[in-house]
């Protein structure tokens, strides 16, 4: 017996020896890779000794024009929506811009209506602006104010009705569009109907209205009553994944309802490819009946059309005909019935789509630019000249790898691999609601926010990258993975002539500057202003729940959620006294985080040091919360907190040394209060 355990442990040394052998020598391209790779660092640790933190710019305002939206007036001219200029331009047939009129800032939401009335919100807008188009003149006309807390995305509208959809609410608020053209004091209230959670899309035809639902993965079907407003849900879609883009059409006593998302199946993340998120286009058809079925799931990734935010319905041969042009890349597709193929060359960056007796016509913000999708080709027409505080051709060209496949131009969507880009599961760089299976044992995780990088260290739960330097070389390599592709590749640029758009002139970028341009657009990728704080009643000064709310935040969660700048530099901590005029800065800039791993009673901890402590900035953005997802409110996540006179959990553990006791009701309202300013 003696024998067999002295045999045993042999055994195990033996083991352990071997697994101790010393990993092979690095290859010369290895050692090229790590020693560029230190350049860049060195180049970034620059960046961040000039980068004031307190006063980051916010990216909505950053980024340049921003042409976000688009509509069309009257058949004739169209309206558009200039995110980063805050303004709104009423446009030629010619795509030339004819007036213009300053709007809230940064507005995101557009609709016009006959007549030519344009209503434009956003979600630092206290109502819904309006306008009247004069002859070729466009002229404000007052606004129609929002209930306190309204964090409007989009807007719809026709000739009975206009519909504003609440992101944080999860509602939706209409008027009958008579009244919503009267003066303000003849408005009065809206009519409120619950939606589903973030809605972020609207469509109208004339009997139903449809909302995406960015974290539901969900399209609901509404009928209209006579007036034209939201009444009773008649079908509801729902996904594994997100559906970014929506369009109605009513045909035949039936109803075409069109939606560009992601594939609808669980991401898989086995031997760290990301699996089976290709893009697709769907064609549901709700018949007389009532019965809802699905005409159409097409593989949009497979056809070169990745990231299909923007959709439109137009017709041929008297059938219903989807138009979906991807975010990420240049063909767009044209989805019927029974069919779908290319049919026209476009440009990457299309985030609205407007389909118009054969003419079709993008907003798109990452060219700053109108694009008309002709069938010779996208004729473009930029919003304006450049500006001295738009981005640089370096970090446009970063933006353009974050937000298409040019990071990974030549992957395969064969079987679970998918042709994606980072906004396939980063909706508009934040999140997208879904909680995936890592990979790792019964891990499962939920997608953070890529908005506010820069001094959010460290980055990812797993892979413990403590720069950015680190981030921009391994998301090359995550995105190709699975393929029989270098990712320390160099791109010529004659294959992207879309790219000239950008200021980007030399024939091939090295793979060091294309790693060097991912990392200046996420220095330049912060957080966009808090309209929590833009439209706080009083200005710039707690209440006296949220001042509680700051005090209850510093004796409980600032241990781990530390107020500082930069999460991994203790140094830049911001003492209590600061933290009301910082929070009410424009850039609202305390992290809230530190740069440490923690043990929070969210199981099962995906490091075994735990869990990357989480920055709080801005979450309304970020839902479900947990590292695993698995509350879905904030006021979920009070609820199970539970706390001791020397700890803090998230989740109660089985056994404790010490009494634990939890939040009260009051104590919760005052730190709901706190959270939503962060």
């Amino acid at each position: 017996m003696r024998l067999f355990a002295l045999a045993l442990g042999v055994a195990f040394v033996f083991g352990r020896c071997q697994k101790r052998e010393p990993p092979p020598p690095p290859s010369k391209q290895e050692l090229q890779i790590r020693a560029a790779l230190e350049r860049l660092r060195v180049d970034e640790k620059e960046l961040r000794a000039r980068t004031d933190f307190a006063s980051e710019l916010p990216s909505s305002r950053s980024f340049g024009a921003n042409p976000y939206a688009l509509a069309d007036l009257d058949g004739r001219r169209f309206v558009g929506i200039l995110r980063g200029d805050s303004r709104v331009v009423l446009l030629s047939e010619g795509l030339t811009e004819t007036s213009a009129a300053r709007t809230s800032p940064s507005p995101s939401a557009l609709a016009a209506v006959p007549g030519g009335h344009v209503f434009v919100s956003g979600p630092l807008a206290k109502g819904v602006d309006r306008f009247r188009v004069n002859g070729e003149k466009l002229e404000p006309d007052g606004a129609l104010p929002l209930p306190a807390g309204t964090l409007v995305r989009a807007l719809a509208a026709d000739g009975r009705a206009l519909v504003v959809l609440d992101f944080v609410g999860d509602r939706l608020l209409s008027w009958q569009l008579p009244r919503a053209l009267s003066v303000p004091a003849r408005v009065g209230e809206p009519l409120r109907t619950s939606s589903c959670r973030g809605p972020v899309r609207a469509a109208l035809s004339a009997h139903y209205l449809g909302v995406a639902c960015l974290f539901d993965h969900a399209v609901s079907v509404l009928e209209r009553d006579a007036s034209g407003e939201p009444g009773r849900e008649v079908a509801r879609i729902v996904h594994d994944g997100p559906l970014w883009s929506l369009a109605l059409r009513e045909q035949n006593g039936e109803l075409f309802i069109g939606a560009g998302g992601v594939e609808d199946h669980p991401l898989e993340r086995r031997d760290g490819v990301f699996g089976y998120i290709d893009s697709f286009v769907y064609l549901y058809v709700l018949e007389a009946d009532g019965t809802l079925v699905r005409r159409q799931a097409v593989n949009a990734s497979e056809l070169g059309v990745v990231d299909p935010k923007a959709v439109a319905f137009d017709e041929h041969d008297g059938a219903p005909l989807l138009h979906a042009v991807g975010y990420a890349t240049t063909p767009l597709a044209s989805v019927g019935v029974t069919s779908a193929e290319i049919t026209r060359a476009a440009v990457p960056g299309c985030s609205a789509l407007v389909a118009r007796a054969d003419r079709l016509v993008c907003a798109d913000p990452l060219l700053d630019a109108w694009v008309e999708l002709a069938r010779g080709g996208a004729v473009v027409h930029p919003v304006r000249p450049p500006a001295l505080e738009d981005p640089t051709p370096n970090q446009r060209l970063g933006e353009a790898l974050f937000f298409t496949t040019l990071m990974a131009p030549d992957t395969r969507s064969d079987g679970r691999l998918s042709r994606f880009s980072c906004e396939t599961c980063h909706f508009e760089g934040a999140t997208d609601g879904r909680v995936h299976a890592t990979g790792r044992h019964e891990i499962r995780v939920s997608t953070r926010p890529l908005l506010g990088l820069f001094n959010a260290a460290p980055y990812f739960s797993r892979a413990h990258d403590r720069d950015l330097s680190s981030v921009a070389h391994n998301e090359f390599t995550v995105a190709n993975r699975g393929n029989p592709i270098d990712p320390w590749f160099a791109l010529e640029t004659a294959r992207f002539p879309w790219l000239a758009r950008l200021g980007i002139e030399r024939a091939r970028i090295e793979p060091l500057e294309l790693r060097g341009s991912l990392l200046a657009f996420l220095a330049r990728f912060s957080h966009e202003e808090n309209p929590f704080v833009a439209l706080h009643a009083p200005p710039g000064a707690f209440t006296e729940r949220e001042r509680d709310g700051a005090a209850l935040f510093r004796a409980r969660c600032a241990r781990c959620h530390a107020a500082r700048l930069v999460a991994s530099d203790p140094a830049s901590e911001v003492p209590f006294e600061r933290w009301e005029a910082l929070i009410f800065s424009p850039a609202t800039p305390i992290v809230w985080a530190h740069g440490d791993y923690e043990r929070s009673g969210i199981l099962p901890y995906v490091d075994t040091e735990g869990t990357r402590v989480p920055t709080l900035r801005r979450l309304y953005l970020k839902r479900p919360y947990f590292t695993n997802g698995s509350a879905r409110t904030l006021a979920e996540v009070l609820e199970r907190a539970r706390f001791s006179d020397s700890g803090f959990f998230h989740a109660a553990p089985v056994t404790s040394d010490e009494p634990l006791h939890a939040f009260d009701d009051a104590q919760r309202a005052a730190l709901l209060d706190f959270l939503r300013l962060l």
